[in-house]
């Protein structure tokens, strides 16, 4: 988790953990060009760092796709933010890490 956060904050990336009921995560681009990622509070560190590493993945791969919840392709954004995120898990030797 200490990786990710240290690349988060490289590139900027406020992180926070917060209480959410409906997800794990959500990252979200913001009109000065800043951008968010919150974490639900209470995962498993586990879960925790798989979510972060989604979020860091629809920051390279959808940023630019606008609102991708409401999109008609919201899961093929999810398949794919899934997949780069067990690529940089793997990537930096969290092998065993999954949501």
């Amino acid at each position: 988790m200490k990786e990710l956060l240290r690349f988060a904050e490289n590139l900027g990336i406020n992180v926070k953990f917060k209480d959410f009921k409906a997800s794990y995560g959500r990252m979200q681009g913001m009109e000065d060009g800043t951008i968010r990622i919150g974490i639900c509070k209470g995962l498993s560190e586990e879960d925790a760092t798989y979510t972060l590493a989604h979020e860091l993945a629809h920051i390279y791969l959808h940023i630019d796709k606008g609102n991708t919840i409401t999109s008609p392709y919201h899961d093929e954004y999810e398949e794919q933010a899934d997949r780069a995120a067990r690529m940089l898990l793997d990537f930096i030797g969290m092998k065993g890490v999954r949501a």
